[in-house]
């Protein structure tokens, strides 16, 4: 475990919860990235996969543990998150050296697949995060989230 990923692991394990201007939480299980979906035409109807198996029930994992820590109304405006993906090492990993998990799951897919999960659950639409700080480690499965309004700096001139 790296020393910044373990200070955040403490902190949100002694902060998890909401204020108005910051939400943190936990969520145990194994991280599943979004995919593509692919479209095509059957008969003149539309139908739509996805590749990722599993992808719907880590979605709902994650807005279901988002849901505790939610405002009452999804954030409007700008925000930023933090998001620190853990996944499982592989048997075959050395053991007595550090290793990264630079093989898939593709950090951008993890991405988008807890973006999709709070939105409408914490923030009205995945658009309105304007910073993205995301990282993956080798660790217990799941992710420890962190998302926070982002509001205007008071003008100094006046």
């Amino acid at each position: 475990m790296t020393e910044g990923r373990a200070r955040t692991e403490a902190r949100l394990r002694t902060h998890a919860g909401r204020t108005d201007t910051l939400i943190s939480f936990q969520v145990h299980g194994l991280p599943v990235p979004q995919g593509s979906t692919r479209a095509f035409v059957v008969k003149g109807r539309p139908i739509i996969t996805s590749s990722a198996k599993g992808l719907s029930t880590w979605r709902r994992l994650v807005a279901d543990v988002a849901q505790d820590y939610a405002p009452e109304e999804p954030w409007h405006g700008p925000v930023g998150i933090n998001l620190h993906f853990g996944l499982p090492k592989p048997k075959s990993a050395p053991k007595r050296r550090r290793v990264w998990p630079d093989k898939r799951p593709d950090l951008d897919k993890l991405t988008r697949a807890v973006l999709d999960a709070l939105t409408y659950v914490v923030f009205a639409d995945d658009s309105q995060v304007i910073d993205i700080r995301a990282s993956k480690d080798y660790g217990p499965p799941g992710v420890v989230v962190e998302i926070h309004r982002i509001f205007e700096e008071p003008d100094s001139s006046e």
